[in-house]
């Protein structure tokens, strides 16, 4: 099981699209589990849990951070952190880290934009630091999508760094989370239709390009586990996991199937203090559209919240799931090249999977 542990709602930053927040009327500023409440939850299973720090900024409870990791016998650790603190870490806690998720949006204009300026190079310090600091496992670019994004601009520079040299880049769409498409956009089919679809295209192109030319498979998440579901035709169901085997542990204490409000009605399915590992899956399911679509099983159900709430109404879904479909038809496209690879003895069907073990990342954005 893969558990999110939010350790602060405060964060060091105030993005556009978040402001960092504070809502002490859904839950606790700060985790209040001890470290022994937490481990007497995970000992219920018969297998050690993915831990992930989440936040806010986890990064800013960093002696909670380092008391997990020394106490609580774990499969992997693993950070969301928009990656300026880093260097609160101590080399012997980076180097237990299986994956390391940096909240960065792109091109320098773009990130700063969006988290505030100097944040792309704060970032890019912190993930330079933790490389050097012992750090060995997957280094993630975790960028958010929005209206002055250029997908194909943000994901190529992001995947083309040198140092720090990202293992894998994936994207979530800023869309869905608010009651109002206009909160924050001026015109989201525009950009949908006439930049982000295209700029998928474009996308996937270059990844081809690079495996035809180079045999060299980019870590552009979201194409190497679709791709992977095309060439190996294993269904998948939520590819997050959320409500399946996926959680996330709220400060104070219930456990929700995804890293959303607790006081969203569907979320709350348990309590570390009260509940067993066993009992969390399944208590929450996809509904329709997402049951009768074509893709389901390429798609998994894209994201458990949105299929709930619909905050942009059926027209909104449905257009962010026009994205979705284009990116699995533009990938089945170039199936039969990378199977006349395969066969060749070039690549196998493993090279593609991803993630290995579940680390947050978002395969369909």
């Amino acid at each position: 099981m893969h558990y999110h542990i939010v350790l602060t709602q405060r964060c060091n930053l105030s993005c556009i699209y978040c402001g960092a927040t504070v809502e002490p009327e859904l839950m606790p500023v700060n985790l209040e589990l001890s470290t022994e409440e937490l481990n007497s939850f995970f000992e219920k299973d018969k297998e050690p849990p993915v831990i992930a720090f989440y936040g806010g900024e986890p990064l800013l409870e960093v002696e909670k951070i380092e008391q997990i990791m020394d106490n609580i016998p774990a499969k992997a650790f693993m950070i969301q952190t928009n990656g300026t603190l880093l260097k609160r870490l101590k080399p012997q806690h980076i180097s237990k880290f299986h994956s390391i998720l940096i909240s960065i949006d792109g091109r320098k204009e773009i990130t700063d934009y969006y988290r505030g300026k100097g944040t792309y190079e704060r970032a890019l310090n912190g993930a330079r630091y933790a490389l050097e600091n012992g750090f060995k496992g997957d280094l993630i670019a975790r960028m958010t999508a929005s209206e002055k994004s250029d997908i194909f601009e943000e994901v190529i520079h992001l995947i083309n760094l040198k140092k720090p040299q990202f293992t894998h880049v994936h994207w979530q769409l800023d869309a869905m989370w608010d009651d109002e498409m206009y909160t924050r956009w001026k015109d989201f089919p525009g950009w949908l239709y006439d930049n982000y679809i295209p700029g998928i295209s474009n996308l996937v192109k270059y990844w081809i390009k690079n495996i035809e030319e180079k045999h060299k498979i980019l870590g552009i998440a979201p194409f190497k586990g679709i791709m992977h579901t095309l060439l190996s035709g294993e269904k998948v169901e939520l590819r997050c996991g959320a409500g399946i085997d996926f959680f996330s542990i709220t400060t104070d204490g219930r456990i929700t199937v995804c890293p959303i409000p607790p006081s969203i009605d569907f979320a709350v399915v348990g309590h570390v203090k009260t509940s067993s590992p066993k009992d969390l899956p399944y208590k929450v399911t996809l509904d329709e559209p997402c049951l009768s679509c074509e893709e389901r099983h390429v798609c998994g159900g894209r994201c458990l919240y949105t299929n709930k709430t619909k905050l942009w109404g059926e027209e909104g879904f449905n257009m962010v799931c026009d994205a979705t479909k284009h990116l699995i038809r533009e990938l089945r496209k170039k199936r039969p090249t990378i199977e006349k690879f395969i066969k060749e003895g070039i690549f196998k069907i493993t090279d593609f999977k991803y993630p290995i073990i579940p680390n947050g990342v978002e395969i369909i954005p």
